[in-house]
């Protein structure tokens, strides 16, 4: 699945947990995907994410 694929249907109202299921996803590859979600919300690069978490 790509990211823009799982933006859409995040902005559709699609839940992480009925994505996950519905396109047999593991734990880890919906949360790595829901982190480029969240960024994107908030405008930031996934780079500066990982930087921020990295740093705690």
């Amino acid at each position: 699945m790509t990211i823009e694929r799982y933006l859409k249907m995040r902005n559709e109202g699609k839940g992480l947990v009925e994505i996950q299921q519905k396109n047999h996803l593991s734990e880890g590859t919906v949360w790595t995907l829901e982190l480029g979600y969240q960024c994107y919300l908030k405008k930031i690069s996934l780079d500066k994410a990982i930087e921020i978490i990295r740093s705690v």
